[in-house]
């Protein structure tokens, strides 16, 4: 054979090799899969439900329609009315007080009970009244002391002060200027701790199935006169909340 020929001869056996490469590079190989499932997963949510009942009507959170929660704000326009407190009452004559109670109507415990005073207004009574007569400054809501009580369900049997005095105890009767109509901003309700022998205040919880019996009062002791209350009118709201 002619050394042209095997030339020829050896350089096609090399193309006969890359090619055998790279068809053996493009083979396939083997995996392992293993997979196991589990069906069925749910998840389930409880309800937290507020009613609130005063003389004899009860609305109820669950009535109204929110976007981030459900709450009852009390003007009828959700299917249910929350009964109003104080209905024209005088202060005139000392305190006023209004009986409440709260319920958790859920099936969910609540950690905690707040309240806020809404829009308090001091005004003149004319509207309701032929005399346009007014003695001395009009009060201010910060001079309207409130006091909540928790009580037994007969409302005059004291468990524990939930809102007014700095100092924690059984009864509520040293309203001050520390918690009035202006202040009471969103704080929550206590009740009673013993701690080695004394009163301790902790925040208020409601059990699912449960009701807390509140007397609210408005004392209005930082009123200078009593006289500088004639003719005149306050106005507000109050709202009650709980979480889970």
């Amino acid at each position: 054979m002619s050394r042209k020929r095997v030339k020829q001869y050896l350089m096609l056996l090399v193309a006969i090799g890359v090619i055998s490469v790279a068809m053996t590079g493009n083979g396939t190989f083997a995996t392992f899969d293993a997979q196991v499932s589990n069906p069925g997963n749910t998840f389930t949510t409880g309800t937290l439900f507020l009613h609130d009942t005063s003389g004899g009507t009860t609305c109820t959170s669950e009535s109204a329609q929110s976007a981030t929660f459900n709450y009852n704000p009390g003007d009828g326009t959700n299917g249910n009315q929350c009964a109003v407190l104080f209905n024209g009452a005088s202060l005139t004559g000392g305190a006023v007080t209004a009986h409440l109670a709260l319920s958790n109507a859920g099936t969910v415990d609540a950690s905690d009970l707040k309240f806020s005073v809404d829009s308090c207004t001091v005004g003149d009574n004319f509207a309701n009244t032929t005399s346009h007569v007014t003695f001395g400054t009009a009060p201010t809501c910060g001079q309207l002391y409130l006091t909540i009580q928790e009580t037994q369900s007969d409302y005059s049997t004291p468990v524990f002060c939930a809102y007014g005095p700095g100092t924690p105890g059984v009864s509520c009767n040293s309203p001050g200027s520390s918690a009035t109509l202006a202040t009471a901003a969103g704080p929550s309700l206590t009740t009673m701790q013993m701690d080695n022998g004394s009163h301790v205040a902790t925040p208020a919880t409601l059990a699912h199935g449960a009701t807390r019996y509140y007397l609210i009062t408005i004392n209005p002791g930082g009123v200078p006169s009593g006289n500088q209350l004639q003719n005149r009118s306050v106005s507000f709201g109050m709202t009650w909340h709980i979480d889970q």
